[in-house]
């Protein structure tokens, strides 16, 4: 029964895989990329007065 389920839904499991990779792996890229980046934390002093 599994079997007989991927064979006729072959097209459609390919489909899947292929867009589930290409979004991992945008993911992926966009997170590398913003590392490049990072900023020096925002400090606030407290002023007195």
């Amino acid at each position: 029964m599994t079997k007989e389920f991927f064979i006729e839904n072959k097209q459609a499991i390919i489909i899947g895989l292929l867009i589930f990779l290409v979004a991992t792996l945008s993911f992926g890229l966009g997170y590398l990329s913003n590392r490049e980046f990072n900023r020096a934390p925002i400090v606030i002093e407290k002023c007195s007065n």
